[in-house]
C-alpha cells in the first residue's frame, strides 16, 4: 500500500473525530496538509486497473474510454497524468490555468484555504486559482506519453483583476498553447467563485460573458478542438436555454454544471450538526466555495434543464457534463439519467479514494 492510500484511509477514518477540533485549528491543519498530500499523491505509482469496454463514449473526433475522470483543481500544474491513467479515469484534466501564474489566496496566516466538513461529506476552499500559468503548465503536457481514448483536457480562465483586453489577449495566446502542445480538449472556467468576475445568480444574462464567447470564437477555430463552457452551480436555470443557445450558435461543443456553490444561507440547512461549527467559522472568515455533496440537486436540476433544451434543439453534437455531488455509484448513475454524457469529480473522488485506495475509479464502474 502507498503512503498516500494510506494516510487517505487513515484520514477517512478519523477526521470525524478531529472534526471535533476547533474550527481554527482544524482548518490550519487542512489547509496546510492538502498540498503536500495533493502532490505525493500525484507521484504516486499505480498498479494499471483494467475498465469495462462499456463505459466509453464518443463525442465528435474524441472517444473517452469512460465517462468519468477528475474535475479542473485536482492536478493543477498538469501533475497525475500517470497516476489518472493507471486508476481507470476516462480522462484527464489539468487547471485551471490563467495566462500570469498565480499564488493563491492568503488570510488570516493561512496559505490556500480549505476544510473538509467529515460528516456532511463536503468541504469549502478558498484557494484563488492558484497556478504556473498557460505557457509552462502546456509545456509539461506536450511532453506526455499519450494514451489511445484517453483524452487530454485544460482548464482555462481570463486573469483576474487584469484589464479585460489585455485578459483576452492573455486567453487566446493560452488556448493556442494548448492546442499546440496536443490538448484533445479546452473548458473555459466561467464558474470560480473565489476570484471576481463569476457571478452568474443575479437572474440576468451576462453581456461581459457573451463578448468573452464573440472574442473566443472569432480568433479559434472551434470546429478544430471541443471547447466547453463551465458555469456555476449557482446559475439561474431560467438562464440555461439562453446559455446553451448562445454557446450553440458561437460553435462551442458543450456546457458544465458546474463549479462550487456560494449560497451558504440556503445550504446550511444541508450541513450536519457536527460539522456546524466548520461552516460557520469558514464561510464567514473566508466565503469561499462550498463542494460535495450539499450542490448535488442543483447541479442535477441544471443538467436536467440542459438535457431538455438540448433536446428542444436537436444538438446532439453538444456535450452535457455533470459536476458538483458526485460521489457514488448512484451519483454517476443518477447525473446520466439527468442527461450527463461527461461526469467530473472532485472531493467525492477523495471520499471514495479514502475507501478503495486506488480502485477508486473500479468502484464507479
Amino acid at each position: 500500500m502507498s503512503i498516500a492510500t494510506l494516510l487517505s484511509k487513515i484520514d477517512h477514518s478519523l477526521r470525524p473525530i478531529f472534526g471535533a477540533l476547533p474550527a481554527s485549528v482544524f482548518t490550519r491543519f487542512y489547509s496546510s496538509t492538502r498540498p503536500w498530500f495533493s502532490k505525493v499523491a500525484a507521484d504516486d505509482a499505480v498498479p494499471f486497473v483494467s475498465i469495462p469496454s462499456n463505459v466509453s463514449i464518443s463525442f465528435k473526433q474524441l472517444t473517452f474510454r469512460s465517462y468519468l475522470g477528475n474535475a479542473a483543481g485536482m492536478y493543477k500544474q498538469a501533475e497525475g497524468y500517470e497516476r489518472a491513467y493507471a486508476q481507470g479515469a476516462g480522462f484527464y484534466l489539468c487547471g485551471t490555468t490563467t495566462s500570469l501564474p498565480r499564488k493563491g489566496n492568503a488570510k488570516h496566516g493561512i496559505y490556500l484555504p480549505f476544510v473538509p466538513y467529515p460528516t456532511t461529506h463536503a468541504a469549502s476552499n478558498w484557494l484563488g486559482l492558484p497556478n504556473d500559468g498557460h505557457r509552462a503548465t502546456a509545456s509539461i503536457i506536450a511532453g506526455f506519453m499519450r494514451y489511445e481514448h484517453f483524452p487530454i483536457g485544460a482548464s482555462i480562465a481570463m486573469d483576474p483583476g487584469m484589464p479585460s483586453d489585455q485578459a483576452m489577449e492573455g486567453l487566446i495566446e493560452g488556448i493556442r498553447a494548448y492546442i499546440d502542445a496536443g490538448c484533445d480538449f479546452l473548458e473555459l472556467n466561467e464558474s470560480c467563485p473565489n476570484v471576481p468576475g463569476h457571478d452568474m445568480n443575479d437572474g440576468t444574462l451576462d453581456i461581459s460573458l457573451l463578448k468573452r464567447l464573440d472574442t473566443i470564437s472569432s480568433q479559434i477555430d472551434l470546429t478544430s478542438i471541443p471547447l466547453f463552457v463551465k458555469l456555476s452551480n449557482d446559475t439561474d436555470q431560467g438562464l440555461v436555454p439562453q446559455l446553451m443557445r448562445a454557446l450553440i450558435d458561437r460553435s462551442f461543443s458543450g456546457v458544465n454544471f458546474g463549479n462550487t456553490s456560494t449560497r451558504y444561507k440556503e445550504m446550511e440547512r444541508l450541513i450536519h450538526s457536527s460539522d456546524r461549527h466548520l461552516y460557520d467559522y469558514f464561510t464567514k472568515e473566508f466565503g469561499g466555495g462550498l463542494s460535495g455533496v450539499i450542490v448535488r440537486e442543483a447541479s442535477s436540476a441544471l443538467i436536467a434543464q440542459a438535457k431538455r433544451y438540448r433536446e428542444e434543439l436537436s444538438a446532439p453534437e453538444f456535450l452535457i457534463i455533470a459536476t458538483g455531488g458526485i460521489e457514488t455509484k448512484e451519483d454517476v448513475q443518477q447525473a446520466k439519467e439527468n442527461g450527463a454524457d461527461i461526469i467530473q469529480w472532485y472531493t467525492g473522488y477523495y471520499e471514495q479514494f479514502g475507501k478503495h485506495g486506488n480502485d477508486v475509479y473500479s468502484a464507479m464502474y
